[in-house]
């Protein structure tokens, strides 16, 4: 047994380390080491039980327990050279591995046919183990050995008696603010005015880093890139910090100033529907109130990451992922892994740059493309591949610089583009992709940014990072506001910009995990559904069959005017709270809720604010501050007919 359980278990162990950033075979050994070692010591133990159930329980147990260790290790690998990292927690859940099902289905099929594997071998051989050789002291000591073994569990154990730790009485009197870069006043602004300025559009490319721009290592790779690179205002020293290594860290670095550290990492990407960073002050929130139109298009599925949660909770009016843009295609069936290809999304996006130009506010339109996205990209149907190098990575690259070329050259012939600043940015630096060996060793690996149509041009020598882009960006448009930004410098401004300013320090992002759970975060919940009852929720008769289920409560819509009534809340938080809701629903339909204003007071459609609901599960979100406190909320669940479900409804401050 011992031996087939072994070969089994160091199927993807092998695999894994073998797409690891900075191979040595001192790992493999190790880690072939704490897989035998392991195996060693479930023997040793089954070996002392009787056979039956007994046996096969635990046995079943352990194997189970170790498959599901080291396939996920196998997982962090593949994704991104690397053992578990927060980037790899923030994605471990249920809607990012559904979400993602499209893309990565080979890698869930390959999971269930070894496990299969693995469990056969076991109930094959469980009742044909050799007698216990060593006595239970010595198995202890081998169980320790294998865990202590395993290069990752070893370097996080090392890691971690190595860390700063900022104690449990840690308070901001401690902080040197100074010492540490990080601006005081980010925490305590409560009021944010700003003026408008210029248009925007904000590009995100995927893991398109710096190093692909480089002419000496990929020849003609992104010529559009490099011809507008001479057109606009680069920044040369742009260099990732933990906390924006995947896309919604980038995104979020880049929007609020500040990393996407906190203090919990087991929530998976559920940490973005918990208020996380919802007081500190982001770009949109900024432009929002300098009367900016906010839209906001992306390819993929805005439930992955948390995307469209934290996005509509700060300031963008239309947040359109694949739900809403696919349907919008000549061929919706043009769609990969990930979602819309990035030709498709050019064409629609300056479609909404058209649509945004011709109204009379000023307007924020970000985009974030996905053909690049690793590990080994998928480029647009309509793009001619890379000529230099066969490698689907290369051949993505090639694609979304042909395509954001061909969509800056349309933008410059639009009337409107005289107004309008182009940022084009790398959301992070590609992660592990199959274009890696191609990376000479030397290079020293930076983000890429470009800003297009303003004064400043050339190239920015100094140090920067993801938390500067927002306040530079506020100037580069020329908006006047009161915000401040927590980890973030202007970089138009020379204070901002010191040649020792503190970016790669253990103890800052300690100090900044602290501030964001804890001060620009909030988590109080002012009303939950499941602490109320039938009797205080007022329904519609369109709303049958009422039943509190599991903390949540199900109902049927029989009309096309069903409504609920929150109770009363006689609480000033109610200004600055947010209603957010998990629903199931059996149709695609809208969300809405009615709420009262000072100035309004009656319902009506005027002040009401709409989610679409998609069938399945949705988790949505409406910001309160324009209601009127102690009004009761109206709830409208769905304009159709269908069996809903309400999971969680709480109203947080």
């Amino acid at each position: 047994m011992r031996a087939t359980l072994i070969v089994l278990l160091l199927i993807p162990v092998i695999a894994a380390h073998s797409y690891s950033v900075g191979q040595n075979f001192l790992d493999y050994l190790f880690a072939i080491t704490s897989v035998c070692l392991l195996i060693v010591a479930l023997s040793e133990m089954l070996s002392r039980l009787p056979a039956g159930f007994l046996r096969t329980f635990i046995g079943i147990t352990a194997l189970s327990l170790f498959s599901f260790y080291f396939y996920a290790q196998f997982l962090s690998y593949y994704f991104q050279g690397s053992y578990f990292n927060q980037e790899f927690f923030f994605h471990l859940n249920i809607h990012s591995i559904t979400e993602t099902w499209a893309a990565y289905s080979t890698l869930s099929v390959l999971f269930l046919l070894w496990f299969l594997a693995l469990g056969l071998g076991f109930l094959f051989f469980r009742n044909k183990l050799a007698p216990a050789k060593y006595n239970s002291g010595v198995v202890v000591a081998i169980f320790f050995t294998a865990i202590f073994s395993d290069p990752g569990i070893r370097r996080s154990i090392i890691s971690g008696f190595g860390s700063p730790d900022l104690g449990a009485d840690f308070s901001l009197e401690q902080v040197n603010w100074e010492l540490l870069s990080l601006d005081q006043n980010a925490l305590y602004a409560s009021n944010l005015s700003a003026t408008a300025g210029k248009n925007l559009v904000l590009i995100f490319m995927e893991g398109l880093e710096k190093i692909y721009t480089e002419e000496s290592i990929f020849p003609g790779l992104t010529p559009n890139l490099n011809r507008l690179n001479g057109e606009g205002w680069q920044l040369e020293n742009h260099v990732q910090v933990s906390g924006s290594e995947w896309t919604m860290g980038g995104m979020v670095s880049m929007m609020c100033g500040t990393p996407l550290v906190y203090e919990s990492s087991l929530g998976g990407n559920d940490i973005m529907f918990t208020r996380l960073l919802s007081r500190a002050h982001c770009l949109p929130d900024v432009l929002n109130r300098a009367n900016y139109q906010q839209v906001f298009m992306g390819g993929a599925s805005l439930r992955f990451a948390g995307k469209g949660e934290f996005l509509e909770d700060h300031g963008f009016d239309s947040v359109l992922g694949l739900g809403a843009l696919q349907p919008l295609l000549e061929d919706s069936s043009y769609v990969g892994g990930w979602g819309l290809f990035d030709d498709s999304l050019f064409d629609l996006a300056y479609q909404q740059f058209d649509d945004l130009a011709g109204q009379s506010r000023p307007f924020n339109l970000t985009l974030l493309t996905v053909d690049t996205h690793h590990p080994d990209g998928q480029p647009s149907a309509s793009c001619q591949p890379y000529p230099s190098i066969d490698n689907s990575i290369l051949h993505s690259v090639h694609c979304t610089d042909h395509l954001v070329g061909e969509f800056i050259q349309r933008l410059k012939r639009h009337p409107a583009y005289g107004n309008t600043v182009v940022v084009l940015t790398s959301d992070h630096l590609a992660m592990r992709n199959n274009a890696y060996s191609l990376f000479p060793e030397s290079y020293d690996r930076r983000l890429y940014m470009n800003v297009l149509n303003t004064e400043k041009k050339g190239n920015l020598q100094s140090h920067s990072t993801a938390m500067d882009i927002a306040p530079t960006i506020l100037s580069l448009l020329e908006v006047d506001h009161e915000a401040s930004f927590l980890a973030g410098a202007d970089l138009l401004n020379s204070e901002g910009q010191p040649s020792l300013r503190v970016i790669h320090s253990a103890q800052r992002t300690q100090v900044i995990r602290f501030i964001n759970s804890n001060f620009l975060s909030s988590s109080n919940i002012l009303y939950s559904l499941n602490s109320s009852n039938l009797e205080s929720i007022n329904f519609a008769s369109q709303i049958q069959n009422v039943e509190f289920i599991d903390n949540g409560l199900s109902f049927e819509v029989t009309g096309n005017d069903p409504y609920f009534y929150l109770p009363a809340l006689f609480a000033e938080e109610q200004k600055n709270s947010e209603l957010h809701i998990d629903v199931e629903s059996e149709v695609d339909t809208t969300f809405t809720l009615y709420f009262m204003t000072e100035e309004n007071g009656t319902y009506s459609e005027q002040d009401t604010i709409k989610r679409l609901v998609r069938k399945g599960s949705n988790e949505i979100a409406f910001d309160l501050k324009d209601t009127a406190d102690g009004e009761r909320l109206r709830i409208d669940p769905g304009h159709l007919p269908a069996d809903y479900r309400i999971n969680s409804l709480e109203i947080r401050y």
